[in-house]
């Protein structure tokens, strides 16, 4: 993959566009990303355990025509392969759907800007028949989920959520302020101007208002800006946690804590240092609703526990307790 020099790009937020800053993450655009990273893994060392554990189902097979969209400079990938979210907790099928709809006349603009000095064979078909073309990528693209990212998924999710719990509270406790800091080394904010430093596109001129944050796992280690009508002004940025994600849970506890409250109650406390329904609980622990559920309530009822609700969604996550609780056991 190409590397565009960064340049900075300066949003100059008035209240109204914080006023109207909103948090979501995407599930295909993991996908696109896990996609990116997968073709380019000396540049995603954090990955590799992912990559090592799906090389089997996905070596060997024409992913095509993917790789001519995903796998271009990090600033002219085309906006529509994956579009800011809209909703803040989107399914997969129902973003595949909206990739399907996307207008040709968009297609056809996205695909030139990643390709100006002219298209390689396998796009041509795009600027012909974008909706036979669409229909292809997102086949494509639903190959790759199933067989790279699925499986992991409900953990994936529960880390992903974690992320936009704790950047909500940081913007309703501390204001812009906290919201940016230490979001990645590329974006800063100061006095009502946000700054990234991206090689993505924008010509400086339109936008819409508002702001939206997408944490993402296999963004790293890039910021992506999305400002391009007419997509909403969107920052995908790195969550934290990633050098972990994949052993967090299945990190060996105590011989102590397992004697005192046994192996899935010790694993379920490990598991809620980053909330999680009880539904993403029961799938990171292979275990029933119905067990989960049990445990959690004993938990709850403990006083070890805090619980946050989203929507229709309720995460529980270790209070202060109950993060004192899990480092006298692991001491």
């Amino acid at each position: 993959m190409a590397t565009a020099p960064l340049r900075k790009v300066t949003l100059k937020l008035c209240p109204d566009d914080l006023a109207h800053v909103r948090f979501a993450f995407s599930p295909l655009w993991e996908c696109v990303a896990a996609f990116r990273a997968w073709g380019d893994p000396s540049r995603h060392a954090l990955l590799l355990p992912w990559m090592t554990r799906i090389g089997p189902a996905v070596s060997g097979l024409d992913w095509e025509p993917l790789a001519s969209l995903a796998l271009v400079s990090r600033g002219t990938i085309p906006d529509f392969l994956s579009p800011p979210p809209t909703t803040p907790l989107p399914r997969f099928d129902e973003e595949l759907a909206s990739l399907r709809r996307s207008s040709p006349d968009v297609v056809r603009a996205e695909i030139e800007i990643a390709y100006p000095r002219g298209l390689p064979r396998t796009l041509r078909q795009a600027l012909v028949d974008p909706r036979a073309f669409l229909s292809k990528v997102a086949t494509v693209l639903q190959m790759f989920w199933r067989r790279a990212l699925a499986p992991d998924w409900p953990l994936l999710r529960a880390k992903l959520e974690a992320e936009v719990l704790f950047r909500a509270r940081a913007l309703a406790l501390g204001g812009a302020e906290a919201l940016f800091k230490g979001i990645h080394r590329d974006v800063s904010y100061e006095s009502g101007c946000l700054t990234i430093r991206t090689d993505s596109y924008w010509d400086g001129r339109k936008r819409r208002r508002g702001l939206l944050l997408v944490p993402s796992i296999f963004s790293w280690p890039d910021v992506f800006l999305t400002v391009r009508p007419p997509w909403r002004p969107t920052i995908t940025y790195t969550s934290r946690g990633v050098a972990d994600v994949w052993s967090d849970i299945d990190q060996p506890t105590t011989g102590a804590a397992q004697q005192l409250l046994g192996r899935t109650c010790t694993k379920l406390i490990v598991a809620l240092k980053s909330p999680q329904s009880t539904l993403e609980a029961a799938a990171t622990l292979r275990l029933s609703p119905a067990a989960a559920s049990e445990q959690i309530t004993r938990l709850w009822r403990a006083g070890i526990l805090e619980r946050t609700r989203i929507g229709r969604r309720v995460f529980y996550a270790l209070n202060p307790k109950g993060r004192a609780l899990l480092a006298a056991l692991e001491a």
